[in-house]
């Protein structure tokens, strides 16, 4: 596995529970995390509690990570969708072949920079809706993998989300069950 990371996104109205909990069950997975801030070290999120992230997203490089994360969140995924340094990253980080990952409204977000085009995707019942691509192919399942983009239902599939990120990147499943039921979550 040695030492992959993953890098998480946040912009103000982000999905508290999206972001953190992924995080954290990155970090007992040995996994490493970059917090980036969008536009901001300081980031409010939907639920007005404030983080502050390790740096801002113009200071990484694809290189920095082997996953990136997008929590959702409203409007947090639309200002997501609507900034270009976003869809720059993503854009990059797809072209690099590195696990794509979007939860809740976010997945519109991978949409709309054009790298899910055929995939299989899952997210908030109304992402279809918020998505400006025609071909958005939403399939409704709690957690969905198609090749590098993983995408998910909603706040209550965080836990399954970050796992499905964390067998993408090559943690074993036994690392996996124990983290879970050390953390009394449900696999």
């Amino acid at each position: 596995m040695d030492n992959k990371t993953v890098c998480i996104l946040l912009i103000d109205g982000f999905e508290d529970v999206e972001a953190l909990m992924p995080a954290d069950i990155f970090k007992r997975l040995g996994l490493g995390v970059i917090l980036a801030g969008v536009e901001s070290t300081k980031i409010r999120s939907a639920h007005d509690f404030y983080i502050a992230t390790d740096t801002l997203l113009r200071d990484v490089s694809v290189a920095d990570f082997d996953a990136l994360m997008l929590p959702g969140g409203l409007p947090g995924a639309v200002n997501l969708r609507d900034s270009s340094a976003v869809t720059q990253i993503i854009n990059q980080t797809y072209a690099n072949k590195k696990v794509c990952a979007a939860i809740c409204a976010a997945p519109i977000v991978l949409r709309d920079a054009g790298i899910a085009k055929d995939k299989r995707i899952t997210g908030y019942p109304t992402t279809e809706q918020l998505s400006h691509a025609p071909d958005f192919k939403y399939t409704g399942s709690d957690v969905e993998r198609d090749g590098l983009i993983i995408t998910a239902k909603g706040m209550g599939k965080a836990a399954p989300f970050a796992f499905e990120i964390a067998r993408a990147l090559g943690v074993a499943e036994e690392k996996i069950r124990d983290v879970a039921e050390n953390s009394f979550i449900n696999i």
